[in-house]
């Protein structure tokens, strides 16, 4: 029977430090390995986004860390997310893959339960299974789909965290149009900040709507893949529509213009949910939301 799970801090050795030397001349069998796919939901605010970095915590280091304790701290397991995520965006159906050795503590069907316990509040992991070695979180995606809120109401001591307040935001029919614009394959360069390492600016969105629930706005895109920062990029111009401060032919002339410099504001990162990520096509007919989208169920 094995003693309890110890789940102390541990600094995580570096990528580049070196493995140690071995003091046979038979090198270990490698240990047989599990492909796994999680689904998770997080509140983005406290960290630096999903990817892993040098100056700030970030979901992807917390999940890793926790993964390293849970399989006996006996190798770094480097997970792939399929979106990078800014700091501060939410998250209802992230999903991330990786490889693991046979854990000492949980058979596989424990994995969700098990990270759960060893995770913040903050981050929860909804599925996890064990699939296929050729899966991959990122590459096998077919498409995704981000819903963004506005406040138009009142503010409240939790509606800053999850939404962008703008009592003027209320040209419904307007932002309708605008945002149908970007409807079917476009070069989206006006809407991302990194042209610069740009090899492919064109993407393919499927579906746009607009959906309100009480004085909640909701913004709903659902594409093949995104820009860094298109979908926030995307509503910083929509804002300008639904305040009456632009039509939506003027919006489609910046799509079509090609130049960042085109743009207006980025819409905040508090208001953005990657709602979900599809691995089968035309499996997305049912996915507009039925609630805002911070009411997880």
């Amino acid at each position: 029977m094995t003693g309890p799970l110890d789940i102390s801090p541990v600094i995580l050795p570096d990528e580049n430090t070196p493995s140690p030397v071995l003091t046979s001349d038979v090198a270990p069998a490698p240990l047989p390995h599990t492909t796994f796919k999680m689904e998770l939901s997080f509140d983005g605010t406290a960290y630096h986004g999903w990817q892993r970095q040098p100056n700030g915590l970030t979901v992807q280091q917390v999940i890793e860390e926790r993964l390293f304790h849970l399989f006996g701290r006996r190798e770094l397991i480097r997970i792939q997310g399929s979106s990078r995520t800014d700091a501060g965006v939410h998250a209802l159906g992230m999903v991330c893959s990786f490889q693991a050795p046979p854990s000492p503590y949980i058979p596989d069907w424990k994995l969700k339960k098990a990270l759960n316990r060893l995770l913040p509040p903050d981050i929860r992991i909804r599925s996890a299974e064990v699939v296929p070695d050729t899966f991959n979180a990122r590459f096998s995606a077919e498409g995704k789909s981000y819903v963004y809120v506005v406040n138009t109401g009142d503010e409240n001591p939790f509606s800053g965290r999850y939404s962008w307040h703008m009592t003027d935001f209320t040209d419904i029919d307007a932002l309708r149009n605008a945002i149908h614009r970007v409807q079917g394959r476009h070069d989206f360069r006006t809407f991302t900040v990194e042209n610069a390492k740009l090899t492919d600016p064109f993407r393919t969105i499927m579906r746009t709507e607009v959906i309100t629930f009480g004085p909640l706005v909701c913004m709903y895109f659902l594409g093949t893949g995104f820009l860094y920062k298109m979908v926030r990029s995307m509503v910083g111009a929509l804002a300008f529509v639904a305040r009456g401060r632009m039509s939506p032919d003027e919006f489609e002339a910046i799509l079509h213009a090609h130049d960042r410099a085109k743009c207006k504001d980025t819409a905040p990162a508090s208001g953005l949910f990657l709602k979900r990520v599809f691995y089968e096509k035309d499996t997305w007919h049912d996915d507009l939301p039925d609630k805002p989208p911070f009411w997880v169920s």
